[in-house]
C-alpha cells in the first residue's frame, strides 16, 4: 500500500531548511515508509541490520566521508555514537540542507542523543499511527 502521509510536505519542507530530519514515533507507526518515500533514490541503512550497523559503527566518520549526503538511517537510536560524528560532518558544511534523514523509535535516549549532539541542526518529526484521512486518500 503507498499511502501519502500527512506528514510528507512538512518533511519535504523542512529538509529544504535543515542539514538533518529525524522522523520519530513508535514502532510500526511509518517512519521507515516515509523516509522511503521522501527520498526513494538516497542510500539506506537499516542499523537493526548487522552488515549495515557493523559498516556504519565500525568507523563512523570514513562512513560519513563515504556518504556526505543523501543517506536515510533507519533505527538511529540503536548508535550513541552516530549522533556525536554527524554532528562535525554537518559542521563542516553547515549551510548544506536535505542531507540526512535519520529514524528511530521514540524514546528518552534518541531525544537525549539528537538534543545533545544535534541542536540547531535537526528538525524531530513526530511520526503518529496511520491517520483514517490517510488510509482514505
Amino acid at each position: 500500500m503507498d499511502l501519502k502521509r500527512n506528514l510528507f510536505d512538512k518533511a519535504n519542507r523542512l529538509l529544504k531548511h535543515f542539514p538533518v530530519i529525524a522522523l520519530i514515533g513508535g514502532r510500526q507507526c511509518g517512519k521507515t515508509t516515509l523516509a522511503k518515500q521522501l527520498r526513494p533514490d538516497w542510500k539506506y541503512y537499516d542499523l537493526e541490520n548487522p552488515a549495515h550497523f557493523e559498516f556504519i559503527t565500525s568507523d563512523p566518520l570514513l562512513f560519513f566521508e563515504q556518504n556526505t549526503r543523501d543517506v536515510i538511517i533507519d533505527e538511529s537510536q540503536v548508535s550513541n555514537e552516530l549522533f556525536k560524528t554527524l554532528r562535525g560532518v554537518i559542521d563542516q558544511k553547515r549551510d548544506l540542507a536535505g542531507r540526512f534523514i535519520l529514524t528511530g523509535s521514540s524514546s528518552f535516549e534518541l531525544l537525549k542523543n539528537i538534543t545533545e549532539s544535534l541542536a540547531g541542526r535537526i528538525a524531530i518529526i513526530e511520526v503518529p499511527p496511520l491517520k483514517i484521512n490517510e488510509f482514505l486518500k
